[in-house]
């Protein structure tokens, strides 16, 4: 039978959304195994360090370590998985059972997160990887609700008699009714009991509230009529703002999605933000205008149509007469744009920023894994962009810092953008291309790194500054004894703004000249 043309372009979209959906799933596989790998060396390295691990367990723990780099370099996530929560487990003293191998295969997927009283959701429990070795028997279980604290049950569903071990060729599904419960979130617990030993057990987090979907809809209904009206009298400037409140808005959809964890937000309290936003713009005026301190603003990435956040800081002595100095901070792995001002000694960072008169800025750099590169590195472009088209900044004294993957971002975009910086300051990082570092032999280079760091050996720093002085680069280093991975960030945030002080960007012309000084 001939296809019709229409049913034709319903094929080809179908499949281009599921090789979409396909494409984002790797992505997201290749990011967990990133992210387990990081935990598996630190605890390897540490162990090591404490010379807890030798002999056999720590041959076989790099045999699971290479068995884990072959398979993930084959793209074979959930086998990469398998192999180093093994070898975590064998670090640890833990027997690696069937039971143990299914707990970590297990996953706990819902079709969305945030529900309301009385809405159906389905519930599926999947795996990862196949068992090495069959777990004997059946399991029995249930769904249940709780708190997001203590124990008590507040919803049982589903008791799950007799069900196969083995969740690889069919997810098990189970549709299930959200409860009539006080607003917030709560934990929805999966436990699985098998024949013999300890239960299994899987949770995750959902938010219940009445309303919250006709709420959202009715603000971006109004957010969509004022950038009609916007864009029809070109104005230029308040459309820009509107990203911004989209991007509140689009909150609760990247909740539902289980695209970002929510236990942190208060929808109520972004929702009635970006209704305050909108009040202003109808005014005709920029809810940004002259705003100082610490808030959040988003950008359209053209990429791919997203509504990318950012974190930035403003300076209580800006007020546009003058140009100011802007820096750019990248958070580590598993961060997002708040790292860098929530999480550092409550705050240090924007006090530094304050004292000597910076603005900041946070890019969220696409995910917790993403190392800046590829989208999450055009995502710190266009921050600056949008920084440069906001504030008046001097383009002369625009800095890039970053801790952990944030360092390693920092010096990877600074090499592939290297005539955009006055100078760099990478934490705890390192460079996954050694031989780019002549790119930036002209940019002023201060690293800090701690000699105790289990997580990024201070090795890698010091290759870089080794190298960085070869190529005549102007470097600072610090390396504090005994410092950790994590120890070292916050209190040296002085020295970073001391380094970027002192330090304006070189034309190519005094660059030129500068290196031929140091040469004579």
């Amino acid at each position: 039978m001939t296809m019709s043309l229409k049913a034709t372009r319903r094929l080809i979209y179908s499949l281009v959304i599921l090789l979409a959906l396909a494409a984002l799933a790797s992505a997201q596989d290749a990011g967990q195994v990133l992210r387990l790998s990081v935990g598996f060396n630190s605890l390897k390295n540490t162990l090591k360090a404490e010379n807890k691990l030798s002999g056999d367990k720590l041959a076989e723990v790099e045999r699971l370590s290479e068995l884990a780099k072959q398979a993930n370099a084959a793209g074979h996530y959930g086998e990469a998985l398998k192999h180093m929560y093994h070898g975590i487990a064998l670090m640890r003293g833990q027997a690696w059972t069937p039971q143990r191998a299914l707990a970590a295969a297990l996953t706990l997927k819902l079709d969305r997160m945030m529900l309301e009283p009385g809405q159906p959701f389905t519930v599926r429990i999947g795996q990862i990887y196949g068992l090495d070795e069959k777990l004997e028997g059946k399991l029995t279980g249930s769904i249940a609700l709780t708190r997001m604290t203590g124990d008590e049950r507040l919803k049982e569903w589903n008791t799950l008699e007799s069900v196969e071990a083995d969740f690889t060729a069919q997810p098990l599904e189970s549709k299930i009714i959200a409860p009539e419960v006080e607003t917030g979130n709560y934990r929805l617990s999966l436990k699985l009991q098998p024949a013999n030993g300890e239960p299994i057990v899987k949770i995750t987090t959902i938010h219940i509230e009445p309303g919250l979907s006709a709420q959202v809809t009715a603000l971006k209904q109004r957010t969509a009529r004022l950038e009609a009206d916007f864009t029809a009298g070109q104005r230029r400037a308040l459309l820009a703002a509107l990203p911004s409140v989209r991007y509140r808005l689009s909150l609760y959809d990247l909740a539902n999605a289980g695209e970002i964890n929510f236990e942190r937000l208060d929808f109520q309290s972004e929702f009635k933000e970006a209704a305050a936003m909108l009040d202003t713009l109808a005014t005709g005026k920029d809810p940004f205008d002259g705003r100082k301190g610490d808030f959040r603003k988003a950008y359209l990435s053209k990429v791919d149509s997203t509504y990318q956040p950012y974190r930035i800081f403003v300076p209580s002595t800006y007020n546009g007469a003058r140009s100011f100095p802007l820096v750019i901070a990248l958070h580590g792995m598993g961060g997002d744009e708040n790292s860098y001002f929530d999480y550092y000694s409550k705050g240090l960072f924007k006090e530094e920023a304050e004292r000597h008169g910076y603005i900041v800025a946070c890019p969220k750099g696409r995910n917790p894994a993403s190392m800046y590169i590829g989208d999450a590195e055009r995502d710190v472009l266009d921050v600056m962009a949008e920084m440069m088209r906001a504030y008046r900044i001097d383009p002369d004294r625009v800095y890039l810092t970053g801790h952990s993957m944030g360092g390693y971002g920092t010096l990877t975009v600074a090499m592939n953008h290297p005539e955009l910086f006055a100078a760099i300051a990478p934490v705890a990082g390192g460079v996954m291309s050694p031989p780019s570092l002549s790119k930036i032999a002209r940019i002023p280079q201060l690293l800090v790194h701690g000699d105790a760091d289990r997580t990024v050996p201070v090795e890698r720093s010091r290759m870089i500054v080794e190298t960085g002085k070869k190529l005549g680069a102007e470097i600072k280093y610090i390396e504090v004894p005994g410092g950790d991975h994590g120890s070292v960030v916050a209190p040296h945030f002085k020295d970073v703004f001391d380094w970027f002080d002192a330090h304006k960007r070189k034309t190519a012309e005094a660059a030129a000249a500068a290196a031929g000084a140091k040469s004579n």
